[in-house]
Order: structure tokens, then C-alpha cells, then sequence
């Protein structure tokens, strides 16, 4: 720690320095030496300040939580349109399968013969199930909402008297609520008995008739019949070493492409640790295969949306372990799509192999009864037979090389799938990199801004306190001015009220020697002062006499009786009575109608006559 700012000490003593402190101690605040502060005044301010950063930091909160629920009404929107397009296309896909079940409906049940019987069954079978699940809703669903609406006419007939709570009122609501808590629980123990029901129910059909001969997941790859089949056996071959060559290459072919296999899930060997599900359950997993088949694959941020929509509905998943389980599916599908290439490929070259051999079994049968007819075509034969090898050895080559060709594009096509993935990973930290130097830029200049506020707020501080410190001052001088000026004044004041008081006095007593002089002594006559003067008499006539009901101002109109006496009133009415006063023929009698008194000639219209001209 520097020392540069400090001030060393004062050994030196100094004799009124005693003298100093005895007259600060004695003249405190008064003193000049110490300066008077407005407490009340800083609070104030110190409270407006915090005021005004409250509200800022509500303002960003505000901005926060709008541009937050902009961003998730966006990821609903998109969400939304993804479902609806799933949801037609589910759609029609529904209605084609159940118009084909129509269909082949219809086209059995009008067959004679046992399957007519069988579709008759089934029709007797849905109407059963139809006629159970009336009843089901009757004895269940319907007394729980007929109980609905009783409660919900009580409530209103008696919402009254609940409000200001009536005794009966109030014990009667409180078994209704005993007993509608008791209708819950068994509502509750009916859903808990469907909910195992439905599971039974949904296990019988996993299993159905394969349960009965064994469980399908024993085999972890499909059945094909390896070894030398019984047919191939059976074909006739004049030469045992041509037809043990031959039927050797079924071998051959089985050891291959079980090696294939065997390498594919030596490979894949951790996918399928995982159990069929990869380690998730079989609902959750179905739920993810759903939504990951929804996204198309030129769909924008498509691996961001499939995690936001899995994160939704399947809460108890990190992203971390839907992006491992998103990995495990891709190897799982890439294996099963392996796998089945294998299998199908293997089966195809069986069956070629045996339509070869039968081929080659019947060259050599035709050359055998060759060589017995003429003795001296041996050689040929065997020229033929290496011939004919020849071939099998040449088709073994190209299927390997076929094989070989097709390895090359499988690993090709995974490593193409693999560098896409790493892509979209790399794309996706990329953005997430982007947001977080966003979001350090942000505060980073939120908090300069601070700092650049905190500043001016101090030199403004210091600003107020410098002027208020001089206003201080002035306002002293100001108030010890203004007290001598007002005791001038009311000094002043005093002396002009005096003089005021004394002429006032002297006013008054020169009055009253005028009123004494003026005043008149008059006898009190109350009935000649509430009387009406001659004057008013004089305008008054005998005979003239005032109407109480006679309105106020003339109205100019009509009466009752003039209106009702126009005749085209009349015939109005009675065409009104007769339904007719919206037709045609009504507004063309009417037009011929001539008013009880002509118009003046000012107050006809020239409208019609001015659209007949133009």
C-alpha cells in the first residue's frame, strides 16, 4: 500500500491548539468551521435514484420475458404447423385403411361359406361391444354429468344464501361436498381398474398367438436354413468330385456372410447392449421415434425442434440423454438396415446358387450320357467339367467382388450419415457459441453504462452539493436582509394604521352629526308595506283572469284529429292491415292519393324533375 497520500504525524506541540479545541467544543454546529447538510434532501434523492434503477431493472425484466415468450410462441408455431402436417397425413392414412377394411368387409360377407360365417361373427361381435359400451357410459359417464347439472341448479338457486351464510344452507353444501368427493374416489378406483385392464389387454395382443410358440426377441437375427440344402441333395451328378465341389459352396456362402454378421455386431456391440429400447422405456422410446419420424430433414433447425418437442413431452429427459439416445437410434437403424441387406442378400445368393447348381447338375447328367454313348469324348468331358467349375469359381469371384463393392458403399453411407451429424453438432455449438459472447457483449456493456452512470451521478452529487453549499451562504444573508426590510414595513404598517384609525373616527362623527340632522321618525305600518302599491293596481284589469295549465310557448304542428282525417292515413292503415302496405300495388295507389289541402308551390320538390332531365 502506497504511502504517498498520507500525512506524517505532528509531534510538535503548539499552545493554542488547546485554546482551538475548546472553542470548536464550545460553539458546535455554530461554528464555522463545520457546514450544516440536508439529510432529508440526500434521502430523498438516494431514494429517487433507487427508484428510477428499479424501474430499469423491471423494464429489462419486462423485455426479458417478452422476448422470452416470443421465442417459445415461435417454437410452438413451428411445432404446430410440424403436427398438422402429421396429423392430415395420419389422417388420410386412417381413412384409407379403414375404407380398405370396409371393403374387404363387404366383398367376404357377401361370399358363401365358412368365411361368410366368420364376417357375420365379427359384425355380431361389434355390435356386442357397441351395445357394452352404451351401457358402460350409461352406468358411468352419464349419472356423473346428470349429477353435474343438479349441482350446478343448486348452486345457483342457493348461491344467495350461501354467501351470507345460512345454517341449512351451509350443512347441506357441505354433504354435497362429501359426497362429490366420495364420487371422485370411486371415479378414481373405476379409471385405476380400466388403466390395468387396458395394459392387460395391450400385453395379450403384443403376445397373441406368437406368445403361445415362443417369444419373437430370441432370435437376434432373422431364420435362414444354412448348410447344404435337402434339394440340392437330392440332384442327380454322374460326378461325385463336381457335385462335392459344388455343394461345398453353400458353405462357403454361409460362413461368409455369417462372418459379415458376426463383424456387424462386433461393431455395433454397445448398440446392442442397450436392449432393444436403448436403455429408455418402451413408451418413452415410441414417443421419440414419433416425433423424430415428424421433422423432415430440410426442415430448418431440425435437430433443435425434435430435442425442444422430446424435452416437452417427455419432461424426465436432459438434452444430454436425448442426444445419446438420438445417437444410439442412428447406429441402431444403420445396424438394422445392415443387417437386413446382409440377410436378403444372403437368401438371394442361396437361391441363385441352387438354380446354378441345378443347371450345372443337369449340363453334367447330359454330358455323362454323352461319354456313355461315345467313350472317346472323355477328354472333352473333363474339359467341360473344369470348364463348368470354372464358372461357379468366376460367379463366386464377381458375387464377392459384388459384395466387397456394396461393403464399400454401406461404410460410405455411414460415414457420410456420421460427418452430417457431426455437421449439425458443429452448427449447433456454433450458435450456442454465438448466444454466449452475445450475452457476455451485453453485460459487459450494461455494465459500462452502470459504471458510466455511477459516475455522473457522483460528479452530479458533487455539483449539488457545491451549489447547495453556496446557496446556504446566500440565503443567510438573504434572510438576515429580509427580516430588516418586513420590521421597516410593519413598522411603516403600524403608523399608517394609526393615522387610518384616527381619520376613520372623524369620519364617523361627521357622519352621525349629518344623520342626526337628516333623521325622519316614522310610525311602523306593516300592512301598507306587504300591500300592492296604486301603480300595480292601475295595470290590473277586473274582468282579466290568469290560466294556471296554459303552456308555456305556442307549439306549431299538428293535432291527433287533423293527422287521422288525411285519407292516404286511412288507406295506409287499412292496406297495413291487410299485409299489402310493402307491395308495389300499395305504393302506386298511394302516389294517386291527392292530400286534404293542395302544398304550397314553394314547398314542391324538384329532385325527380332534375334526374328525369339529366
Amino acid at each position: 500500500m502506497s504511502n504517498l497520500g498520507q500525512k506524517p504525524f505532528v509531534l510538535t506541540y503548539k499552545s493554542d491548539e488547546i485554546d482551538r479545541l475548546a472553542h470548536r467544543a464550545i460553539e458546535g454546529v455554530r461554528s464555522n468551521k463545520i457546514k450544516p447538510v440536508d439529510y432529508e434532501k440526500l434521502r430523498n434523492l438516494a431514494a429517487e435514484k433507487k427508484f428510477s434503477a428499479h424501474k430499469t431493472l423491471l423494464k429489462v425484466k419486462k423485455f426479458e420475458h417478452l422476448s422470452k415468450q416470443n421465442k417459445e410462441n415461435h417454437l410452438l408455431k413451428q411445432h404446430k404447423m410440424v403436427w398438422q402436417k402429421e396429423f392430415i397425413k395420419l389422417n388420410s392414412l386412417r381413412k384409407r385403411t379403414q375404407a380398405d377394411i370396409d371393403h374387404h368387409v363387404r366383398a367376404n360377407a357377401n361370399d358363401t361359406g365358412i368365411c361368410a360365417q366368420i364376417y357375420e361373427e365379427f359384425e355380431d361381435y361389434q355390435s356386442r361391444l357397441e351395445t357394452d359400451f352404451q351401457n358402460f357410459r350409461k352406468a358411468t359417464s352419464d349419472p356423473v354429468w346428470e349429477l353435474r347439472e343438479d349441482l350446478q341448479f343448486w348452486m345457483q338457486e342457493n348461491m344467495a344464501d350461501l354467501r351470507l351464510g345460512a345454517p341449512d344452507t351451509v350443512e347441506k353444501h357441505g354433504e354435497i361436498r362429501q359426497l362429490v368427493n366420495t364420487l371422485k374416489s370411486q371415479q378414481k378406483e373405476v379409471m385405476e381398474k380400466l388403466k390395468h385392464e387396458q395394459i392387460c389387454l395391450e400385453q395379450q395382443l403384443r403376445l397373441g398367438e406368437q406368445g403361445e410358440f415362443g417369444n419373437v426377441n430370441m432370435y437376434k437375427r432373422p431364420h435362414i436354413q444354412q448348410g447344404i440344402p435337402e434339394e440340392a441333395f437330392d440332384l442327380e451328378c454322374p460326378d461325385e468330385d463336381l457335385k462335392a465341389n459344388v455343394l461345398k459352396e453353400f458353405i462357403v456362402i454361409d460362413e461368409r456372410y455369417l462372418d459379415r454378421l458376426n463383424n456387424l455386431e462386433e461393431d455395433h456391440q454397445y448398440t446392442l447392449s442397450q436392449g432393444q429400447f436403448g436403455g429408455w422405456t418402451e413408451s418413452d422410446h415410441t414417443h421419440f421415434v414419433a416425433i423424430y419420424d415428424q421433422y423432415p430433414f430440410d426442415l430448418a433447425n431440425r435437430r433443435m425442434l425434435i430435442i425442444d418437442r422430446i424435452k416437452r413431452q417427455i419432461s424426465n429427459k436432459t438434452r444430454s440423454d436425448i442426444v445419446d439416445h438420438e445417437t444410439w437410434w442412428d447406429s441402431f437403424k444403420f445396424f438394422n438396415q445392415r443387417s437386413k441387406a446382409i440377410m436378403t442378400d444372403w437368401k438371394r445368393d442361396r437361391d441363385e446358387l441352387m438354380d446354378k447348381t441345378r443347371a450345372v447338375f443337369t449340363e453334367a447328367c447330359v454330358a455323362h450320357e454323352l461319354e456313355e454313348v461315345k467313350l472317346e469324348y472323355t477328354k472333352k468331358q473333363e474339359a467341360l467339367r473344369d470348364a463348368l467349375y470354372n464358372q461357379i469359381k468366376q460367379w463366386r469371384d464377381q458375387k464377392m467382388e459384388m459384395q466387397m463393392i456394396q461393403a464399400e458403399i454401406w461404410e460410405q453411407q455411414r460415414a457420410d450419415m456420421q460427418l452430417r451429424v457431426q455437421a449439425e453438432q458443429e452448427k449447433e455449438s456454433k450458435r450456442r457459441q454465438e448466444e454466449k459472447k452475445q450475452i457476455k457483449e451485453f453485460q459487459s456493456e450494461r455494465e459500462q453504462k452502470r459504471k458510466e452512470k455511477e459516475e455522473a451521478d457522483r460528479r452530479r452529487l458533487e455539483e449539488l452539493q457545491k451549489a447547495l453549499d453556496e446557496q446556504a451562504v446566500f440565503d443567510k444573508e438573504r434572510i438576515k436582509y429580509r427580516e430588516e426590510q418586513i420590521q421597516k414595513k410593519i413598522e411603516e404598517r403600524k403608523f399608517k394604521e394609526e393615522e387610518k384609525d384616527l381619520e376613520e373616527r372623524e369620519k364617523e362623527y361627521r357622519l352621525e352629526m349629518l344623520r342626526e340632522k337628516v333623521r325622519v321618525v316614522a310610525e311602523s305600518n306593516p300592512e301598507r308595506m306587504m300591500s300592492q302599491t296604486q301603480a300595480w293596481q292601475s295595470r290590473l284589469k277586473e274582468d282579466e283572469t290568469v290560466y294556471i295549465q296554459k303552456p308555456l310557448f305556442d307549439i306549431p304542428g299538428f293535432t291527433a284529429t287533423q293527422v287521422s282525417s288525411d285519407n292516404r292515413i286511412k288507406l295506409e292503415q287499412k292496406l297495413r292491415e291487410a299485409g299489402l302496405h310493402t307491395t308495389d300495388y300499395a305504393r302506386q295507389i298511394l302516389k294517386t292519393v291527392a292530400p286534404p289541402q293542395a302544398p304550397r308551390r314553394d314547398m314542391e320538390s324538384t329532385v325527380l324533375r332534375y334526374n328525369e332531365n339529366s
